[in-house]
């Protein structure tokens, strides 16, 4: 009898929802869309891809530097800038720069990517320099660390990798995944 009641009463719901005078909120893509308007490169938890490739494969850490490093010229519309750190915790490590994109690499294989702040870099879920930490745990679940490098955290992508960070008065201002050159 309670079932029957609940089944009735079901159309009268979704009637009154369909005559509401509110706008229709925008679906979740649309707003997502924006974070990536200026984007050049998708970064995520295991590698990273041009932004206007939609749909290309991620260069995943393993690849090939010279692969890597075409896409990004590619994507950034200009050489990057290489150098090298002989003492890493990892051991030495290679690095191209473009803009605020660091990407490491250890025996020509693409290893990790470091973000400072600017523009032309975001994460795959949509995360990016100059956000608030505050903004981030809203959408995200994040761990912040005991470490000696001031303001570092890190974060769960929404595939279920990690992304590490740093911020400062609340502000994210660096992010990192794979090998990096940081000294504990």
């Amino acid at each position: 009898m309670i079932r029957a009641s609940s089944l009735a009463a079901l159309p009268i719901v979704i009637a009154l929802a369909a005559c509401s005078d509110e706008p229709a909120p925008e679906p979740a893509a649309t707003q997502v869309v924006d974070r990536f308007e200026e984007a050049r490169i998708i970064v995520n938890a295991n590698g990273l891809a041009a932004a206007s490739d939609k749909g290309a494969m991620v260069m995943r850490f393993g690849s090939p530097r010279a692969e890597v490093d075409a896409m990004a010229e590619s994507a950034w519309g200009e050489a990057g800038e290489q150098s090298r750190q002989e003492e890493c915790g990892a051991g030495a490590m290679d690095f191209t720069s473009y803009g605020p994109l660091q990407i490491a690499y250890q025996d020509d294989r693409f290893a990790g990517w470091f973000v400072r702040e600017g523009a032309g870099v975001v994460t795959s879920d949509g995360i990016r320099t100059g956000a608030t930490l505050e903004a981030l745990k809203t959408e995200r679940q994040v761990r912040e660390i005991d470490s000696t490098l001031p303001g570092e955290f890190e974060y769960t992508t929404g595939d279920f990798g990690t992304i590490r960070g740093f911020a400062e008065d609340g502000t994210i201002t660096a992010l990192q995944a794979g090998l990096s050159c940081f000294f504990r």
